[in-house]
């Protein structure tokens, strides 16, 4: 019983092949860049006489591209050998009739772009890679024939592109519009450097940074130095102030050693040794205050300005006594660094020696003029006798070198594009 009935529910469809010569026929296309509307209309032509009976071209346009395509390539069929036929089912007689259908390779042409002469040198140039390729695919070797196929992916049909170029032109205007201007990316960079705050415009060297972002009065307050200039023996500010820096003891041995000591200047210097003992600490050594505060040998309200300029807040940790953590970053580190130069010039007649920053603060030359001269410096060259009448740093004194000098109006070195 189940096979009967498989056999009744079985049907049989008819096929057929319709070769009558009808007007209206199907053709198979490929298309070479731009694919029209899917609602658009082909005309097809049909070649005349008895050789060109199976020859066809059909063709349409839109607004802006036309398209044309044809079964032959010059005085060659595209299709030899075989032949295409299409299938359609007819629901209503269950049968299939299939109708001849040529094939035909259309090409498209932008109708403001199109000048007859330059059709035809492009028509010839094209004809002449086909056959190059044709020669290759045939007789080529597998190496030639991978690359051929290589090249025919990545080629880029131009008259595809041209068609694109309005929408391409607009793309680039929106996205050039959006962009900052040139004086834009200036300003944003100049309020980004790691320096004091400065004037560009006046051509006075004291009178270029603000000393009061250096070393603000109210911190400055909390320095004592009464110990220091009371006393004239170099043995008791020594011990009073644990530097490595041949700097600081240079200038600090200067300044006390006055019949009357400018006292901005000896708060300034003992900054300057706070700057750099808080350049060698790190960031486990930042998280105990307590500790900090015994190392740089300084008040508790100059330890909360230092962590407030030179490091950052570590958000979510705090120390055991409920403070707030701090940490250091590769910016806050060259912000320092930078402070420290502006301080040792303004208490150097704006001039400094790299070997002498070099050498305190154990960094390679070329990194402490790097240093110098971003914060407006110009670098010079000048003799070993020089440097080592300058500086006590018996490691350079043999050897030439140069010296930073901080003149007017300030000029910062153009950002490098590596960004080192």
């Amino acid at each position: 019983m189940g096979s009967k009935r498989k056999a009744e529910e079985q049907s049989t469809v008819s096929i057929s092949i319709d070769s009558s010569k009808a007007k209206v026929q199907p053709v198979l296309a490929t298309f070479a860049a731009a694919v029209p509307p899917v609602a658009s209309e082909f005309t097809s032509y049909r070649g005349m006489g008895a050789e060109k009976s199976n020859d066809y071209i059909v063709a349409s346009s839109t607004e802006k591209i036309e398209f044309v395509g044809q079964t032959f390539d010059g005085a060659r069929p595209l299709v030899t050998g075989c032949r295409y036929l299409v299938g359609v089912y007819d629901p209503s007689t269950d049968s299939v009739t299939f109708r001849p259908a040529p094939y035909v390779r259309v090409t498209s042409a932008i109708k403001s772009l199109k000048d007859a002469r330059g059709v035809a040198d492009r028509d010839i140039s094209a004809r002449l890679m086909q056959a190059r390729t044709e020669l290759g695919e045939a007789f080529g070797s597998k190496k030639r024939r991978a690359q051929i196929r290589a090249e025919e992916r990545n080629k880029i049909d131009m008259d595809g592109v041209k068609s694109d170029m309005a929408v391409i032109g607009a793309s680039i205007e929106l996205r050039a519009s959006s962009m900052p201007s040139a004086q834009a990316l200036k300003d944003a960079e100049n309020v980004n450097r790691p320096v004091p705050r400065y004037n560009p415009d006046t051509s006075v060297a004291a009178e270029i940074y603000d000393m009061e972002d250096v070393l603000p009065r109210a911190v400055a307050g909390h320095i004592n130095i009464a110990s220091l200039t009371a006393s004239m023996d170099p043995e008791v500010y020594k011990s009073k102030v644990p530097t490595r820096s041949l700097f600081v003891k240079k200038k600090l041995e200067h300044l006390v050693s006055q019949p009357k000591p400018d006292a901005y200047k000896v708060r300034c210097v003992l900054y300057l040794s706070y700057l750099m003992r808080l350049n060698m600490t790190s960031n486990k050594q930042l998280a105990n205050r307590e500790a900090c505060i015994k190392s740089l040998c300084c008040a508790p309200e100059v330890i909360d300005a230092l962590f407030d300029k030179f490091a950052e807040c570590v958000a979510g940790t705090v120390n055991p006594d409920g403070s707030p953590m701090y940490k250091k970053t590769p910016a806050t580190e060259n912000k320092l660094v930078c402070y420290m130069s502006v301080l040792m010039l303004s208490l150097n007649n704006w001039v400094l020696y790299p070997a002498e920053l070099a050498g305190d603060l154990g960094i390679p030359g070329k990194k402490a003029e790097k240093f110098l001269a971003s914060v407006g410096c110009k670098l010079e060259a000048v003799t070993a006798a020089e440097v080592a009448a300058q500086t006590l740093n018996k490691r350079t004194a043999s050897r030439s070198g140069k010296k930073a000098v901080l003149q007017g109006p300030i000029k910062f070195p153009k950002a490098s594009l590596r960004g080192n």
